[in-house]
């Protein structure tokens, strides 16, 4: 029987066992409906993406531990969840703006902004070339070069799956080495 015939419940129960064709007919099935979810509340198509992708990236890592009823109420909470945690790190980034256009008046905050996107750029570059080369391009492909993950798998020929991680792995890495950095160039200039 094809996975995408299969019930949740079913493909839930070959997910926990590792099955990649059960999780990949899940994927099919909802990953569309929680990026309309995602992209409905926050109107950014890139950060709907990265959501309803971070969302699957969470289901397939905790696939052991899922004790799920109801798969589309599942989804829909942990995609709330992972929104409302997007618009507190947003709203506190714009806090840390306002707060820093207080200090510096509005001809000075242009080039102090000039000087952050230089810095920030230097640092992107920087933590990229700390990337697998696979997973470097896979990156520059879909966020520089804007293609999907389907154009980036015929491109690259590879799997679909494979462009998901390192997709995955690259935002992750960067996330976590760009995070340190915003921190530090707000506290150099509030303090």
């Amino acid at each position: 029987m094809l996975p995408q015939s299969l019930s949740d419940h079913t493909l839930l129960s070959l997910l926990r066992e590792g099955d990649e064709q059960a999780f990949r007919a899940l994927y099919d099935r909802y990953w569309y409906k929680m990026y309309v979810i995602a992209h409905r509340k926050l109107r950014r198509k890139e950060v709907a993406e990265e959501l309803a992708q971070e969302l699957f990236v969470m289901l397939w890592q905790k696939r052991d531990s899922l004790r799920v009823i109801n798969l589309p109420a599942f989804l829909g909470v942990s995609l709330r969840n992972l929104m409302i945690d997007y618009i507190r790190r947003h709203m506190q980034e714009e806090h840390y703006l306002d707060q820093l256009r207080q200090f510096f008046p509005d001809e000075g905050f242009a080039t102090i902004e000039a000087v952050q996107l230089n810095e920030l750029t230097e640092a992107l570059q920087q933590a990229l070339a700390q990337l697998p080369d696979k997973t470097r391009e896979v990156f520059i492909l879909n966020r520089f070069e804007h293609l999907t993950i389907r154009e980036i798998a015929q491109r690259l020929n590879l799997s679909e799956k494979a462009i998901e991680y390192h997709l995955s792995r690259s935002t992750g890495f960067l996330r976590r080495n760009l995070r340190d950095f915003a921190a530090a160039w707000v506290l150099f200039y509030l303090l």
